[in-house]
């Protein structure tokens, strides 16, 4: 039996932009044959993510910049500027993975996903192989230049180096790799790729969907101006420009593999029931913090509707194919929660709820109309507690 959590959270939020496209407008999708407003999967996952690391107190890095943060490191250790950053591109380089190469920067080509105590473990293996780490950089460097095709092979020839020093460069890799494959929660949570490295891959346990708005959506321009606080003999503003805004009730959705994440955390049950427990709060009130300064679009949610589930995860969007419409008195939320709730009752019916071990709901909406939806639970810290102990009850007891 595998277990599954599903999260679904109806959120109103107001006049704001809360993920940009390139353009600076609000992110669009095209759903049922109309528009709508979108908020990202990564908008919302590095969110959730930054504010679950937080209250967990383990914070994971998703950086370029590991041989930066690597000489900072030594140079608090006493070692000297230059020779502390050589010293943390050529640890980064001894890692040997198929790729990884330094950008003009300074900084590694592609983006690594670490916990943060990886930065003080390469730092002591930068130290404690000092007298190695140029040659061990040189070797990286000329197995990289050996397998870019688009570099001549008088380039890609390895630096002279006997056999007792590759032995001791081939334990260094190995002890970097190490340090650089290690996870935390975030990672288990989130999963990691790392191209052509098998042993840096880990799967994610929560997968997040793409937000959008229930009903149709538009843009809704703003034009503004800036009046300088010293008058002078000109008129006018100072400034003018114009920014654009949507405003909307969203279906956010998240999904979660408990036994994936407890595989992820090597069986770490105590862990996988507070990474969740953290996740599932944050996820639920979530409210991306684009242009926050000048919209405070600080809402808390409508509704949030949990299951755990012993069959597949069920996505409930579906519920708002047909736009939702409004009257001048409705607004969008509360047709929103009807059609959620008619919706589930339909999937639950097709499906049957056998494979349902625990629903319930909460939010700050007139819920009174709800049928579907498990059981009301007034406190949302309550909600997600009964919806872990759910989850993690004994199998005798499920």
């Amino acid at each position: 039996m595998s277990l599954t959590i599903d999260i679904h959270v109806l959120h109103a939020y107001p006049l704001s932009n809360l993920n940009r496209d390139e353009f600076g407008s609000p992110k669009i999708a095209v759903l049922g044959g109309v528009e709508r407003t979108r908020i990202s999967s990564a908008c919302q996952k590095r969110g959730c993510r930054i504010n679950t690391e937080t209250v967990l107190g383990d914070r994971a890095l998703r950086t370029r910049r590991i041989p930066e943060k690597v000489a900072a490191e030594l140079h608090t250790r006493g070692w000297d500027e230059k020779e502390a950053l050589d010293a943390g591109q050529a640890i980064a380089l001894s890692a040997q993975f198929s790729g990884l190469k330094l950008a003009e920067t300074g900084t590694t080509n592609v983006m690594l996903f670490v916990p943060e105590s990886a930065i003080t473990g390469l730092a002591d293996l930068a130290a404690a192989h000092r007298d190695l780490l140029g040659q061990a950089a040189e070797l990286a460097r000329a197995q990289a230049d050996a397998a870019d095709k688009t570099k001549p092979k008088a380039k890609a020839k390895g630096p002279a180096i006997d056999k007792d020093t590759k032995a001791k460069i081939g334990e260094l890799r190995d002890s970097v790799r190490a340090v650089l494959c290690r996870r935390n929660g975030s990672i288990a949570a989130f999963g990691r790729m790392l191209a052509n490295t098998p042993d840096a891959t880990v799967d994610g346990s929560i997968a997040v969907a793409h937000a959008v708005t229930t009903h149709a959506g538009e843009e809704q321009p703003d034009f503004f101006t800036a009046v300088d606080d010293i008058p002078g003999s000109d008129n006018g503003s100072a400034h003018m420009g114009q920014h654009a805004h949507s405003s909307g009730t969203f279906y956010r959705y998240a999904t979660s593999s408990v036994d994936e994440l407890i595989r992820n955390l090597d069986n770490d049950q105590a862990m996988a029931r507070e990474l969740l427990h953290a996740f599932l709060t944050e996820f639920a009130r979530h409210v991306p913090t684009a242009k926050k300064n000048s919209t405070a679009p600080f809402t808390p949610p409508a509704l949030v509707y949990v299951t755990v589930r012993t069959d597949q995860p069920m996505n409930l969007s579906g519920a708002f194919e047909a736009p939702i419409t409004a009257d001048d008195t409705s607004g969008w939320t509360a047709p929103s929660i009807t059609a959620l709730d008619r919706h589930t009752a339909a999937v639950n019916t097709f499906f049957g709820d056998n494979n349902i071990l625990a629903a319930a709901h909460s939010g700050t909406a007139d819920l009174t109309g709800v049928t579907a939806l498990g059981t009301h639970i007034l406190r949302l810290d309550d909600l997600v507690t009964t919806i872990i102990d759910a989850a993690f009850a004994p199998a005798d007891k499920q």
